[in-house]
């Protein structure tokens, strides 16, 4: 939806969980010397402003990485410290000011064999994300629709790839149509590692996601989960959780502490962690 905008959202606690665990996914992907191809599907503007207006309106991010960041300096999973050290790539001043969202992330973790490219529509959006990697000679920008644009750019010359999709879910129709645009990339890049954010809203929508993906015959898809339940009582999202289409096994223990260290850290252990097969090999 071209009304949508991340910057009001941006460093809450749907983010720190998609991040430290995309991450977290690239990362193993990268223990093979082969190159890979990253694609960020829906990538907003890439870096964010969290002293703008629009982050400081419900300063969403109070429930992620400003409640997270004192504990930057403890003893931490793999995935968190990789999470932490990015975002103080960007901050000289010891803060978390300027937060890397998806793009700036997979642009902090690229090696000289990888290539990125990334994805927007928003006019605003795209502007700050190709002036934010106007630079940056191996990431390729599209201001196209990311439905359109996933199966027009499969399979990639590299062979190995992750296909990140978050979109804003804004139209109840989206979570049926990311199920079958992944059908569709399947079919043309069956070996490609797909990873998909969901939120958890009272309406749960997510099911139906859930439901298309089950009856697509695609197998292999990880559930990576955090409900909140109460801990978020301002926020209408409570919860949000990742579907990851053919996840390297080399992945599964450092995503698995990172959900369990964000469940402590983030909802005190309370709610609920989820970390298993919505639909097994």
């Amino acid at each position: 939806m071209l009304s949508y905008q991340h910057s009001y959202h941006a460093g809450c606690h749907a983010d720190a969980l998609k991040h430290i665990v995309l991450g977290d996914l690239v990362a193993a992907m990268m223990l093979k010397e082969a190159p890979l191809f990253l694609f960020d599907a829906f990538a907003s503007r890439g870096i964010y402003n969290l002293d703008s207006a629009e982050a400081l309106k419900n300063r969403e991010f109070d429930s992620g990485i400003g409640k997270l960041w004192p504990l930057r300096h403890g003893h931490l999973p793999e995935g968190v410290s990789r999470w932490f050290n990015i975002i103080e790539g960007e901050n000289s001043d010891g803060s978390f000011t300027r937060l890397p969202g998806s793009t700036a992330l997979l642009a902090a973790m690229l090696r000289d064999t990888d290539r990125l490219a990334a994805c927007d529509l928003h006019p605003q959006e795209f502007d700050a994300l190709r002036e934010g990697f106007k630079n940056s000679r191996r990431i390729a920008l599209h201001k196209r629709d990311a439905f359109e644009a996933v199966p027009a750019l499969l399979p990639p010359v590299e062979k190995r790839g992750l296909i990140f999709l978050d979109p804003s879910y804004e139209n109840k129709e989206e979570y049926k149509k990311v199920a079958r645009t992944i059908s569709d990339a399947c079919t043309r890049f069956r070996a490609g590692v797909y990873v998909i954010w969901y939120p958890l809203l009272p309406a749960g929508r997510h099911l139906d996601l859930f439901n298309a993906l089950k009856r697509s015959g695609i197998r292999k898809i990880l559930r990576v989960e955090l409900d909140g339940k109460e801990s978020f009582p301002e926020m209408q999202m409570y919860g949000s959780g990742l579907l990851i289409v053919n996840p390297p096994w080399h992945a599964e223990q450092s995503m698995k502490r990172s959900l369990d260290w964000l469940h402590q850290n983030l909802i005190a252990g309370n709610g609920l962690a989820t970390f298993n097969w919505l639909v097994p090999e």
